[in-house]
Formats: C-alpha cells, sequence, structure tokens
C-alpha cells in the first residue's frame, strides 16, 4: 500500500482566513463554505484542516471566538480578527511575493481580497508586484550571465525562469489595465 504525502499547509491559508474573518466574522461551518464557493480556483482546505487552523490561529493571537446561540441549536464558536490579526493581515496584503512560487500561490489570494477593497488598493497591489518581478527578472538575468560560461543547460534553465517571470509581467499587465477597465466602467454606470 502507498503511503500518504504529509499534508502541505498553505503558507496563505491564516490569511485568507484573516481576510474573510474582516468581512464577515463566522463560525467554522460557514466559514468553510465562504471557502468553496468564493475562493474556488485560488485556495482550498479541507474542512477538518480548517478547523486546525482556527485553533492555531486562536492560539497565535490573530483571532478570537465568542459562543453564539441560533434558536434551539447548539452554541457555536463564530470567529473575527484580533486586533493583531489585522494589522497582520494587511501587512499581507501590501507586501509583494518576493519569488514565482509564492507569487503563485499568494497573488491570486491578495487580488481577491484587493479588488473587493476597490481600485486604489487594487492598484497598489499589482504595482508592488510588478516591481517586485521587474527585481527577480534582474536578478535572473545577472545568474544567467554569470553561469552562462557553465554550458548550454545553466542558459536554459535561466531562460525557462526568465519567460516565467516575463509572463508573469505581461498577465500583470494585463489584470491592471482590465482592471482599470472595469473602475472606469463603475464610475460612469
Amino acid at each position: 500500500m502507498k503511503a500518504k504525502p504529509p499534508v502541505k499547509r498553505s503558507p496563505s491559508g491564516a490569511w485568507i482566513v484573516l481576510g474573510l474573518l474582516d468581512q464577515t466574522p463566522q463560525h467554522g461551518y460557514a466559514l468553510y463554505q465562504r471557502i468553496c464557493a468564493d475562493l474556488r480556483g485560488i485556495w482550498r482546505i479541507e474542512m477538518n484542516r480548517l478547523y486546525r487552523l482556527l485553533e492555531e490561529m486562536v492560539e497565535a493571537g490573530l483571532i478570537q471566538s465568542r459562543e453564539e446561540r441560533a434558536g434551539n441549536r447548539p452554541l457555536r464558536h463564530v470567529f473575527h480578527p484580533t486586533a493583531q490579526g489585522r494589522r497582520q493581515f494587511e501587512a499581507w496584503l501590501r507586501a509583494p511575493s518576493d519569488n514565482m512560487q509564492q507569487m503563485r500561490v499568494d497573488f491570486p489570494a491578495r487580488l481577491f481580497f484587493a479588488l473587493r477593497r476597490g481600485p486604489q488598493t487594487t492598484r497598489d497591489l499589482i504595482a508592488g508586484q510588478q516591481t517586485a518581478c521587474e527585481q527577480i527578472l534582474r536578478r535572473l538575468l545577472a545568474a544567467r550571465q554569470a553561469l552562462s560560461a557553465r554550458g548550454a543547460h545553466y542558459e536554459l534553465v535561466y531562460d525557462f525562469r526568465l519567460r516565467q517571470v516575463q509572463a508573469a509581467l505581461d498577465w500583470l499587465a494585463d489584470c491592471a489595465a482590465r482592471c482599470e477597465e472595469d473602475a472606469q466602467a463603475r464610475m460612469a454606470g
């Protein structure tokens, strides 16, 4: 029988939960349903892992819970961010990803929240990520130059990485243009 791979923890999971709870305090199952509905294609988590994450976030002081009763149902815990949790979420939302792997994982979630905050937050997020990608591009170009004497393999690997960053920059430019068009359409309509 094959062994199951270890559970991978999403580095952005706590930030996503903080962002959702900042919008609307919720109990665990309602939060799980919202993640499934609103974040499909961006992030997913199993329900039992979400409850464990909520416990960890309470222990870390990022969220608090209060007991609430709905009708004759059992008590449930409604979670909301603490001041510390809000500060950390804001820092995460504004900080660009400094490598491509992190960008692929974090940026779509950051964009989800920025779009709900409005055009300026979205512009700032995209501009910050464009700057970070340009820095990554410069580092990769310098590394490729330094390793070019070592053979074609190194150049090919760095060409692949460079094209990934360039594709991300192209997408960010498209993203900025589309978000700007949407903002102008909302103002006109």
